[in-house]
């Protein structure tokens, strides 16, 4: 269970079986980019998704949809238009709803979605497209366009991204598609939506008043994308207001300095985990792997700086949505993440943490983390119904599991994208803490998260079910289950415990020499018992037939175990001691 999360883009021509593969290689964000994806496919995809995971218990995994956002394009051509050194290119503006469909003669115009694109730049102005790979500087304006003189030889694709740093491109931040999009994502129950070039606070609370008026109920959470300068400079506004944050580095590179880029992600990152909010780090990671099965060192060490900078999430692009190896790329950026993750010094880190003017929850959090080092728990256990406080204990990087409880779904698979947490989903016991506690102990040894003896920090709010009232830490030793009950039939057998419900659990699993527990019986089970190495039963019903069978067989039986299938998960390996008179895994 790495600590770092992984997002991965998919692709409508995708299928729930590559889905399930890539689950099982790490993912646990799904990204629908819908500046390529209608609407119809991204329902198609967002519904296969919901069906793998549905099938996969303590399986959490969030869906993102990632808005098109302000953008500005180049268009007028259907191919790809070949450029060579020196070759000038002239570039207007078009504000009609037909731009996708405009197809110019000559292959040297073009038309942009940017408002007076003339009146925004000046001569030399530096110009870039499709993501910085081709460079130019305006050389003359006139009558409504730009003449750009290209600096380097490539291609300019059709609707190929056109950057003109240090301006304001004075585009609305919602458009028409992106608010359809956004209400697609909430009707949808998406758990996240990732915002295309947020430059301020505002920007998301527009989002949030949409939100608001498309369901007044909806939990779903906003990821900012930090894209331009102007988002740098508002970057703890904008944390601030925002759920969480991408690092997005394609657009950064060529707004900004290229070479200022790596500073400003650390900054980023670092701001985020002390804000409590998650930070996905993205773009061209592990990106020569959409054609080949390994990467380049360079990708390599980038994805591992990301995660020794201790960002919460690293992202797949093109590596996953079109590349040859979508499943060999999560696994490998996977190990990557184990090998950094294995040799950070996480307490060092939590060491040298300032602890001033941390809110209450984070107060909690800080010393139910500190409480886990000094005496050496093995995991952090949080109860929660909003994910707050597993998310302030995820903000102090622990280095041990966070195993979170939820009743919550939509919660529950949110906290997928949250740096160390691992999510589980609970049945909601109501205000029984100490039953709630019960249940995750049961679902903790069950998963083989723990241990007999093992020692536990349990964090949580009392009382149960109210929202924001994190206020307890407790100290738990996970104990050997034992139950009592009446021997039937003396004798002492260790071996796996097997949970019967009906016969074709008889028919279908293996019970020879095992241990079988008996929800139910019936006279058709005694030809499948006479192999098992003990039976136990939580009532005192059909003593004679079991007394029949136990004496004729010589197997070993303990009656009116109460509880004995709650307290003993299936397939635990357990002891039938009828001296002691009881049943106890071992």
């Amino acid at each position: 269970m790495n600590k770092t999360k992984i997002v991965c883009t998919l692709n409508s021509h995708q299928d729930a079986e590559l889905f399930d593969q890539l689950i099982e290689a790490g993912m646990d964000v799904a990204r629908l980019n819908f500046s390529h994806m209608s609407h119809k496919d991204g329902i198609k995809i967002a519904n296969i998704l919901k069906e793998v995971r549905k099938r996969r218990t303590n399986r959490a995994l969030a869906i993102m949809l990632d808005t098109k956002g302000p953008e500005v394009r180049i268009f007028g051509h259907q191919h790809n238009i070949d450029i060579t050194k020196d070759d000038e290119i002239k570039i207007r503006s078009y504000l009609e709803a037909d731009i996708y469909d405009q197809i110019l003669e000559a292959d040297n115009e073009f038309i942009t979605n940017l408002p007076a694109i003339e009146e925004k730049v000046e001569i030399g102005q530096k110009i870039l497209l499709m993501d910085g790979l081709l460079e130019g500087s305006v050389i003359a304006k006139d009558d409504g366009c730009i003449r750009v003189k290209i600096r380097n030889s490539g291609e300019i694709r059709p609707k190929g991204h056109l950057t003109i740093p240090n301006i304001n491109y004075d585009l609305p931040f919602i458009s028409d598609k992106d608010k359809a999009d956004i209400e697609l994502a909430i009707r949808n129950e998406f758990e996240y939506i990732a915002l295309s070039f947020v430059s301020k606070k505002k920007d998301i609370d527009d989002v949030r008043k949409i939100i608001a008026k498309t369901d007044s109920n909806s939990e779903i959470k906003l990821i900012a994308k930090i894209e331009n300068k102007q988002a740098v400079d508002n970057l703890q506004d904008i944390i601030n207001a925002s759920d969480g944050v991408m690092v997005a580095r394609g657009d950064l590179g060529v707004e900004l300095d290229i070479e200022a880029v790596p500073i400003i992600q650390k900054r980023i990152i670092k701001q985020c985990y002390l804000s409590g909010k998650p930070v996905i780090t993205a773009t061209q990671m592990l990106e020569s792997m959409i054609k080949n099965p390994v990467p380049t060192r360079a990708e390599t060490s980038d994805v591992a700086n990301a995660c020794y900078d201790l960002t919460s999430a690293v992202m797949l692009s093109g590596e996953t949505a079109i590349g040859h190896y979508p499943k060999l790329v999560v696994e490998t950026m996977n190990r990557i993440i184990g090998k950094v993750e294995a040799s950070f010094q996480y307490d060092d880190f939590f060491a040298g943490l300032v602890k001033e003017r941390l809110d209450r929850t984070s107060i909690i959090a800080y010393n139910a983390i500190s409480t886990a080092y000094q005496c050496n728990a093995k995991a952090l256990m949080v109860f929660t119904l909003s994910g707050y406080s597993a998310r302030m204990i995820s903000k102090l990087r622990p280095g041990i599991p966070i195993y979170v409880f939820t009743p919550i779904e939509s919660v529950y698979n949110q906290l997928a994208l949250n740096w160390g947490i691992n999510p589980y989903l609970i049945e909601h016991v109501g205000t029984d803490f100490e039953r709630m506690v019960a249940r995750a102990m049961k679902l903790a040894r069950s998963e083989k998260l723990l241990e007999q003896g093992d020692a536990v920090i349990i964090v949580a709010g009392l009382p149960m079910g109210k929202h924001g009232t994190t206020n307890i830490i407790r100290l738990e030793n996970v104990e050997k289950a034992s139950v009592e009950g009446k021997v039937l039939h003396e004798g002492t057998v260790a071996a796996p415990i097997i949970h019967i419900n009906s016969i074709e659990d008889l028919k279908n699993r293996e019970i020879n020499n095992k241990i079988i527990l008996l929800k139910n019986f019936d006279n058709s089970f005694l030809e499948y018992l006479k192999s098992v190495a003990g039976i136990v039963t939580e009532n005192e019903e059909n003593i004679d037939i079991l007394q029949y069978l136990a004496d004729r067989y010589d197997i070993p039986i303990l009656i009116n175990a109460k509880l004995a299938s709650s307290k003993i998960p299936d397939g635990t390996s357990a002891e039938l001691d009828s001296e002691n008179k009881c049943i106890r895994d071992i």
